[in-house]
């Protein structure tokens, strides 16, 4: 990590909260509910993050982090026709149980037991009125932070999901789907929020240690782990289709 910050963390000089029901985080992370990570984000790039944290929320099982990844960036996005979940009834609101018991989705693919990037991919593409670039992990770094910037710029109207594994990032668990959805030039820092919030806070993570975390393929479907960035399809298909081919160049 570089910069102000990475040189704190070194040296022990950023302050962890006590842990209380969470897990604990790793230890080249910065807790966003931190003043150091309050400071990121105030010169970062957050775009996305005032869009998508409002509509975050943990997942509703351990199998449903893509599902409650894709929920939060649709409200974001204002992706319509907007369905009624019943527990909110009247008022119309992506939660993950109305994409879970979508007649289409079931139809392409059964999201209860997990998913891999490609069927994640397939199912919000086929079944949505939107747009998924579906990028394997960068083969660079600096491949990977072009990309990250492209999706996060103020003036893009596109959010990012990443796939990764969580042991690559010294977490409990395996692979994992969560929002990225704010970048540090300075520090090479992107913001995670992790839809498992039961097990850890939304992270600041080196961009390189989240690159490391995909590098190795996803056990069930063979298939490298990386990105799904995600736009409104009425309203950016020609800026995804171009911000598509930047972002893969």
């Amino acid at each position: 990590m570089r910069g102000v910050l990475g040189a704190a963390l070194a040296a022990g000089a950023v302050a962890r909260r006590d842990e209380g029901v969470l897990l604990p985080p790793p230890s080249f992370s910065v807790e966003l509910n931190s003043t150091a990570g309050f400071e990121v984000l105030t010169r970062s790039l957050h775009r996305s993050y005032l869009q998508v944290a409002i509509h975050f929320e943990t997942q509703a099982s351990e199998s449903l982090c893509g599902i409650a990844s894709i929920a939060a960036v649709f409200n974001a996005l204002a992706v319509e026709p907007t369905p009624v979940d019943p527990t909110y009834s009247p008022y119309s609101y992506w939660t993950q149980a109305t994409i879970v018991n979508d007649s289409c989705v079931a139809a392409v693919h059964d999201p209860s037991y997990g998913s891999t990037r490609s069927q994640l991919a397939a199912m919000v593409s086929t079944c949505y009125e939107v747009d998924v670039l579906n990028v394997s992990a960068p083969s660079s770094l600096d491949v990977a932070r072009t990309l990250v910037v492209e999706a996060l710029r103020d003036d893009a109207e596109t959010h990012l999901v990443a796939n990764f594994d969580r042991a690559g990032l010294d977490e409990a668990g395996g692979g994992h789907f969560s929002p990225i959805v704010a970048y540090d030039v300075l520090d090479d820092l992107v913001l995670m929020l992790d839809v498992a919030k039961y097990k850890y806070p939304p992270l600041w993570l080196p961009l390189d240690d989240l690159l490391a975390a995909m590098a190795d393929d996803d056990p069930i479907s063979s298939e490298p782990r990386g990105f799904l960035v995600l736009s409104r399809r009425d309203a950016t298909r020609g800026a995804a289709a171009a911000q598509g081919a930047a972002l893969t160049s």
